[in-house]
């Protein structure tokens, strides 16, 4: 049978991805609007795609019918897109740069780090030329070309430490595919737009999808639409009034405990296909765990233990409470495919074993074999970088859980944006004590800082809903794994560039404040050099093993009682920063769906579908919508919408 992914596909999603990959950049950098690609919600692959669904494939249908792109190659293009955008912004790349330079151009008399921390610094992994590194911060000099050759060697080490880690995580997302989706039948709601967008109805030969032609669908785009141009119309005009995303927070346990409120409509629209059970849970949890650390301080027993600035919103307690329950959900996960995960491994040992394999974009033997030499490269790298070889199986199997988790919960909860309890360095700092990394392994730590620390999105949560989506395609489904890879080459190449360009024209510092706040955990790390040594953290282990317990228990219960109300997803990212973002969005879904079902029942909910995925596409839109303004009038910083 023929593939649904033609080359005309191909070269669409290639050009796509270069947009994707320069366009996010440019607009987080320098532009400094609403995100493209930060988030697991992706609204620059959702404007790009309705852009392409909605007006350019009509035009080219009513031009000429042979010109269209068929479904197939409408899936390819999304998928290279959503792979796209998981490596420009902080996620790798934006935040590499800094991640790799700041110990240079930071270094002074004060900090010492030229003693601490330059003699630990492979002469690989970043620019050995002082002077690029100061003009990347400050500014290329009138008459200078940008200094491709102190580059070239860490980006290419770095380029290829990103491909290992997607091939990884594609291999992944590929042996958990059947599992999730036909085994578990998680909901998968990031893909339920883009489907909505591709289906044809009852007619096949239908020029637009019935989808746009629903009334609700514009009703639930005009809210956002409208509510976020008032705050883009007072960056121009400021007697126009702006609504803010941002309610008053809540301060509880005598102003010690701060509750960020927040909302969403696009949140909502994607919690809103999501059960009633996962989203009461995701609110019920993260207050939960705010009396819990307000509690903790009033009976002045909250830990002192400094972790990394990603964690210095959160009690320490809580952090590692998340880590257990991260840890439980992972290894429950997957003794719950084991028998999906033992036919994987007979197929692939066996060719000719009954399990068919020829639907997924990779056979089970090639996602084996890939899987296994991803991990030896980056094994690799990081043992050049600097990791001790004792501590590289504790660290990648930390950094496995978490892309395995958050996958899961973004599948199975439509999780819009999270991030893990703790980063994967400061998992080993306190979990096994800085003196077993040694000196030269806590540099190490730091360049990985660069990579395993935002975690919101990453081509694991790009591969398993694109997997979804390409599910009913008929024929071989190989050449979408091909097209990922090319759209991560594109997306980098893009990237890079506009990087470049940008911060040796204007100077870094003049961009983003992540150019140097990017840096911060040097100053956590360096102190950490030459100093007595430190064991582990028991008190924090005390606390995994709670967390650990308690996400059991949910598990248990979760799977044991029909009528148990809390789902342990909730429970796994209570403790999160980013989970103060996204609860109060979760509430308003799980009130109006409660609502909605209790007296307009299944039949009313299926019919306001449309008007809740017409948020969703609304919130995009406006935020794309004004990027593109301010990067014409050169006004920048008018972020409106945090999608």
């Amino acid at each position: 049978m023929q593939s649904a992914f033609t080359y005309k596909g191909i070269l669409f999603g290639a050009l796509l991805s270069l947009c994707c990959g320069a366009g996010a950049v440019y607009g987080m950098l320098l532009v400094r609007g609403s995100w493209w690609g930060l988030n697991a919600s992706a609204p620059g692959a959702i404007l790009l795609f309705f852009i392409l669904t909605c007006f350019v494939n009509t035009v080219l249908a009513f031009i000429r019918r042979p010109l269209a792109l068929g479904p197939g190659d409408l899936v390819l293009i999304y998928a290279m897109m959503l792979m796209a955008l998981t490596l420009p912004t902080q996620n790798f790349l934006v935040h590499i740069i800094p991640t790799i330079c700041v110990p240079f151009y930071s270094a002074s008399p004060e900090n010492d780090w030229r003693s601490t921390l330059h003699p630990y610094i492979p002469d690989w992994i970043a620019p050995q030329n002082y002077e690029a590194i100061k003009n990347l911060y400050e500014g290329l000099p009138k008459g200078q070309s940008i200094p491709w050759d102190a580059w070239y060697i860490p980006l290419g080490a770095w380029c290829a430490l990103f491909v290992a880690l997607s091939l990884m995580m594609i291999c992944l997302a590929v042996i958990l595919h059947r599992q999730w989706s036909q085994a578990e039948h998680l909901a998968y709601p990031m893909a339920q737009l883009p489907q909505a967008m591709l289906d044809p109805g009852s007619d096949p030969q239908a020029r637009l999808a019935p989808f746009f032609k629903n009334p609700l669908v514009w009703i639930g785009f005009a809210l956002p639409l409208v509510f976020f141009s008032f705050g883009g119309l007072n960056h121009y005009f400021p007697s126009v009034p702006a609504f803010n995303q941002f309610l008053p927070n809540w301060w509880w346990f005598q102003d010690e405990v701060r509750v960020i409120v927040f909302f969403s409509f696009a949140w909502i629209g994607f919690f809103y296909l999501v059960s009633l059970e996962i989203i009461f849970s995701i609110w019920f949890f993260y207050l939960f765990t705010k009396i819990e650390e307000g509690a903790f301080s009033l009976l002045g027993i909250a830990s002192t233990e400094k972790l990394s600035r990603y964690e210095a919103f959160q009690s320490a307690d809580l952090v590692h409470q998340g880590v257990g329950a991260f840890i439980v959900f992972a290894v429950f996960g997957l003794w719950m495919a084991r028998r999906h995960l033992r036919a994987v491994v007979r197929k692939a040992w066996n060719p000719t074993d009954p399990l068919d394999d020829s639907q997924e974009i990779l056979s089970y033997r090639a996602c084996l074999v890939g899987l296994v030499a991803s991990l030896l490269f980056v094994s690799s790298w990081l043992w050049l970088s600097g990791v001790p070889l004792v501590i590289i199986p504790v660290f990648l199997a930390i950094v496995l859980i978490y892309y395995i988790v958050i996958t899961r919960v973004v599948a199975a909860g439509g999780i819009p944006t999270t991030r893990p309890p703790i980063v994967p360095p400061f998992f080993i700092i306190s979990g096994l004590g800085a003196s077993i990394l040694g000196d030269r392994g806590l540099v190490a730590m730091g360049f990985a800082m660069g990579w395993a620390a935002e975690m919101r999105l990453f081509p694991m949560i790009a591969c398993a809903n694109s997997l979804k989506l390409a599910e009913k395609l008929p024929g071989p489904k190989r050449r979408l794994f091909w097209g990922m890879i090319l759209a991560i080459l594109c997306g980098l190449a893009g990237s890079i560039y506009v990087l470049m360009e940008l911060a040796y024209t204007h100077g870094g510092i003049n961009l983003i404040r992540h150019f140097i706040n990017d840096g911060a955990q040097w100053n956590r790390l360096a102190p950490l050099i030459d100093r007595p040594p430190s064991g582990p953290d028991m008190r924090g282990w005390v606390f995994t093993g709670i967390g650990g317990l308690i996400e059991g228990f949910l598990m248990w219960a979760n799977h044991r009682f029909f009528w148990w109300p809390l789902h342990p997803l909730g429970f796994v990212i209570a403790a999160g920063f980013i989970t103060g973002q996204i609860w109060f969005s979760a509430f308003i879904a799980w009130l109006l769906k409660a609502v909605i079902l209790q007296y307009g029942g299944p039949g009313f909910f299926a019919k306001l579908k449309p008007f809740f995925l017409g948020m969703i596409l609304g919130e995009a839109t406006v935020g794309g919508l004004w990027l593109l303004v301010d990067a014409l009038t050169g006004h920048y910083g008018n972020r409106i919408t945090a999608m």
